[in-house]
């Protein structure tokens, strides 16, 4: 909403309706710059020129989070637990618990009261007359179930300890006619023609106890509480007082409920369709549907309408717009998201304007901060970046795997941040900005890792940050996703102390490597490898001996080379477990077209200083710079076991075969070089090629010389 300030009194329609329509003509979808396929991670660093200025299009569901403040007294929202088997269940009851439930479930599925009432004997009243109310309730008989929870309600308070909350709010439910069975349904959209307005009104009743008697302490395991705020909020919704409904459903949104920002967005789409236009006008007064509407319309690009209007949303748009600016007072908080909305249209003038009056909300730094980074001004948009991430509320819920919306959005703000400190060469800077993110922008933080950082630089991150965790691998992944999604190997954080151990085995720095890995296989293989290695490289053990070592390690590297040595980016893509031989290069600009593009007259670049660049190039293997680079490197090692072999022994000729086939199908130059040299000198081959119609490597014999 504008500040009414910025308009002169005697012409405030007019402009208003200019902005109305300047925005609702110019709205367009937000293209992030990620990668499509199989679990890709997000990225900031391929198109940083996009990750900059673009203002990604809202999330309605973490917008509408930060709608009411969150209320201590009342749980909050998680998702409900795995459902045990009936055998689990069973295993922690005591004889009388089993005793109990099977008496409750004959009654549960009787196809009457009376029967139902018949096997009851053995329950305690509560047990008894909550049964039977949700008896009632299955057969739809309202005053029936009614009645029963009253009763369970009437019972001294020492006896309806277990029920009795649960009754309260099943009272509710049976007053409002809520028999809705699938819970995926709105009781938004269901209202039952058999409930009269004065149930509602006692519903409400009933509900708010539920609601009271948890903000006085009682425990709400079921989440009972929150579900009554939306019952409450469907309940006024019928009733036609739209602004209560969703100020109920704000505060369940805001407790963490996903169904309260559904909810939301139902209303949404309702008061701006075109057919509900009188409903918008009546309800368009409160402060908070302003709001919720600004929103709406910065979170979705046109799907609340049908494919009837569809053709009229830039018109329908406008009159959103002006109605929400009509009815705003002085101190709109959806003035953010207005001129998120300008901003994103390309209407800067206009942004820069409703930004005078939006307030100190994260959203509103976040977008001073790309405005003053189009103007060239980094001072301000550092101070703006800063200012945005402050800005944003403590986060209470979200998990390591599976961060909340708030944390998403704090991530994506300090990923913005990152790429400035590398732009200026604060590269540990960036690295802790990135290692922020470092579950959703994990691809990012290991080039910075692999490709910015000197290694003694990343040794230090890595030593004050990224401490061992037993917590190596991340959550299982649903045999649903296995069949397309490629998981992560490791969490963050045991990967990048990973990646700290390949890149020393890279340097050579052997004996600091080991620590840094994660798993004892890799330590094991680690070991046998930097075992062998020494053996080989000792010119006092006979050559024999070494040559022998020299391919162990070659044999190694070829087959581990991926845990051992490789690169979790460009190019082996070891994050991707070397599924896909090529993911894009952060550093090679020659494929990303779109940064040739000019964006509304600024200048585009890479934010790719020279020095990063440098850094990033010197990073890479010296030669063979391909996908598994490493079984050069084991190919190498092969070559130098031939090299203190005899000619004439079939060793030679068979740890150069090997060698050769590792690299043949990826470096024909290369296999073919290693071919030569065995079938020229190898007088093993030589021997036995005319007797075999094809040639198989052998396995090495280092027992005879030749």
């Amino acid at each position: 909403m504008l500040h009414l300030r910025l308009f002169a009194r005697q012409r405030r329609c007019k402009p208003l309706l200019s902005l109305s329509l300047a925005l609702a003509t110019t709205l367009m979808p937000f293209a992030p710059a990620n990668a499509c396929g199989p679990h890709f991670y997000n990225r900031l660093l391929v198109e940083r020129n996009k990750t900059l200025l673009d203002m990604p299009e809202g999330n309605f569901a973490f917008e509408t989070s930060l709608f009411a403040d969150f209320d201590k007294t009342l749980p909050i929202w998680k998702k409900p637990a795995e459902i045990a088997t009936e055998e689990e269940i069973n295993a922690q009851m005591s004889e009388k618990e089993l005793r109990t439930a099977n008496i409750i479930a004959q009654m549960r599925a009787s196809i009457s009261l009376e029967q139902a009432d018949a096997l009851s004997k053995g329950l305690t009243p509560e047990e008894r007359l909550y049964t039977l109310g949700a008896v009632a309730f299955s057969l739809v008989d309202t005053s029936s179930a009614a009645d029963y929870f009253t009763q369970v309600l009437a019972l001294p308070e020492n006896e309806q300890r277990v029920y009795g909350l649960a009754a309260q709010y099943s009272l509710g439910r049976a007053l409002m006619d809520d028999y809705i069975t699938d819970p995926k349904e709105s009781p938004l959209l269901s209202r039952a023609d058999s409930a009269d307005h004065i149930q509602l009104k006692l519903a409400l009743a009933a509900f708010q106890k539920v609601i009271d008697r948890v903000k006085s302490g009682e425990p709400d395991d079921a989440l009972l509480s929150l579900s009554s705020l939306g019952q409450q909020a469907a309940i006024h919704f019928w009733l036609g007082d739209i602004a209560t409904s969703i100020h109920l459903y704000a505060q369940q949104s805001v407790q963490g409920d996903p169904s309260g920002s559904a909810s939301l967005r139902i209303i949404a789409n309702i008061l701006m369709k075109p057919q509900n236009e009188k409903l918008l006008k009546k309800a368009i007064k409160d402060p908070l549907v302003q709001q919720l509407l600004a929103i709406q319309l910065f979170s979705d690009s046109g799907n609340w309408l049908d494919d009837e209007h569809s053709n009229e949303k830039s018109q329908i748009t406008t009159k959103i717009l002006a109605l929400i600016n009509s009815s705003a007072g002085t101190g709109f908080k959806g003035s953010d998201s207005l001129a998120a909305i300008a901003y994103r249209s390309g209407k800067y003038d206009m942004a820069a304007t409703l930004l005078k009056n939006s307030g100190d909300s994260a959203l509103s730094w976040w977008l001073r901060a790309k405005m003053a980074l189009r103007n060239g001004d980094m001072k301000a948009t550092a101070t703006a970046y800063a200012k945005a991430v402050d800005s944003f509320p403590p986060s209470d819920s979200g998990t390591a795997d599976e961060p909340s919306l708030l944390e998403r959005r704090v991530c994506l703000v300090s990923g913005e941040q990152g790429v400035l400190a590398l732009n200026r060469g604060d590269y540990l800077q960036a690295m802790a900005l990135f290692y922020r993110g470092k579950y959703i922008y994990r691809a990012d933080l290991l080039d910075i890792a692999e490709r910015v950082l000197t290694l003694d630089e990343l040794k230090g991150f890595v030593d004050k940050n990224v401490h061992t965790t037993a917590d190596i691998l991340p959550r299982p992944i649903d045999k649903d996703e296995q069949t397309y999604y490629v998981s992560p190997i490791m969490t963050p954080d045991a990967e990048l102390r990973e990646v700290l151990a390949r890149r020393l085995m890279r340097a050579k720095r052997y004996d600091e490597a080991l620590p840094y890995f994660q798993t004892a296989q890799h330590r094991q293989w680690a070991k046998q490898f930097i075992d062998n290695l020494k053996t080989a490289q000792n010119p006092k053990i006979e050559k024999r001996v070494r040559a022998q070592a020299y391919y162990q390690s070659a044999l190694i590297l070829r087959d581990q080379g991926l845990e051992l040595t490789s690169y979790a980016m460009t190019p082996d893509y070891a994050i991707y477990r070397s599924i896909y031989s090529y993911v894009g290069d952060t550093y090679d600009l020659g494929w990303q077209q779109d940064e040739n593009i000019p964006n509304d007259g600024i200048q585009p670049q890479s934010w790719i200083t020279p020095n990063e660049a440098a850094r990033a190039k010197a990073a890479l293997p010296k030669t063979n710079n391909q996908f598994l680079h490493y079984r050069w490197k084991a190919a190498e090692l092969a070559s130098k076991s031939a090299d203190l072999l005899s000619p004439k022994s079939q060793a030679y000729t068979a740890v150069l075969c090997h060698a050769r086939s590792w690299i043949k199908n990826r470096d024909r130059e290369g296999g073919a070089k290693l071919y030569r040299r065995y079938t020229k000198t190898g007088t093993y081959y030589s021997q036995v090629v005319h007797s075999q119609s094809s040639f198989k490597c052998p396995k090495p014999d280092f027992t005879h010389q030749g």
